[in-house]
């Protein structure tokens, strides 16, 4: 049974993820400080690392949430058979669920990247293994389109394909130069990813 000090301690470890993820929502990642997050929850300058390594440490805990939140909208979109019986389909559907995820959470989503590109930062390996499974959403409709692929091939395209959509959404959500219009992303996220699954189905596993 934890002690009432663990309890306290874990208390204080959730409402300072709490506090710093909805600075975060509100703010941006780069505009959280530790006073601020501090003043918020009423306790010293000196209590976040006591429970954090750095800010850092921190801000990873808020992307942890919010790579659950993603998780979960993607088990929501597959909770249809259809989606899940049809890989086109499939894949559409994951492009999008991914483009009102990170629409309806800009700047949750930012920091992940902003955290990760630091410079003498590495990702942990638990965000390491989760990057991984949201490819391995992509691969397994991949695999239904192109049965004779090696993994390794249906991993790369998986890449590719979710770089195409991450660029289409963080691009044309941030506004930003031959940027898609955010009127039309959702309409382009759908062609680009159906012309894709087209694409790959004629070439069949052939490397282009």
């Amino acid at each position: 049974m934890a002690s009432k000090t663990e309890e306290r301690r874990e208390q204080l470890r959730q409402k300072l993820i709490a506090i710093a993820e909805s600075r975060i929502a509100n703010d941006g990642y780069a505009a959280l400080t530790a006073r601020d997050v501090a003043g918020e929850a009423g306790c010293a300058l000196g209590a976040i690392y006591n429970i954090f390594k750095d800010m850092d440490a921190l801000v990873t805990a808020v992307n942890a949430r919010t790579l659950v939140g993603l998780e979960a909208a993607v088990a929501r979109a597959f909770s249809d058979e259809g989606v899940r019986r049809d890989p086109k389909r499939g894949l559409v559907t994951l492009g999008l669920t991914y483009f009102h995820f990170v629409t309806a959470h800009p700047k949750l989503w930012s920091a992940i990247f902003e955290l990760g590109f630091r410079a003498g930062k590495e990702l942990p390996q638990w965000q390491i293994d989760e990057h991984v499974r949201l490819i391995g959403h992509i691969v397994k409709p991949l695999r239904v389109l192109l049965p004779g692929a090696s993994e390794q091939r249906l991993d790369l395209l998986a890449r590719s394909l979710f770089s195409a959509v991450h660029g289409i959404v963080s691009l044309g959500l941030a506004r930003r130069f031959m940027a898609v219009p955010p009127a039309e992303i959702a309409a382009q996220i759908t062609f680009i990813v159906e012309a894709f699954c087209d694409g790959v189905v004629a070439r069949g596993a052939r490397r282009p």
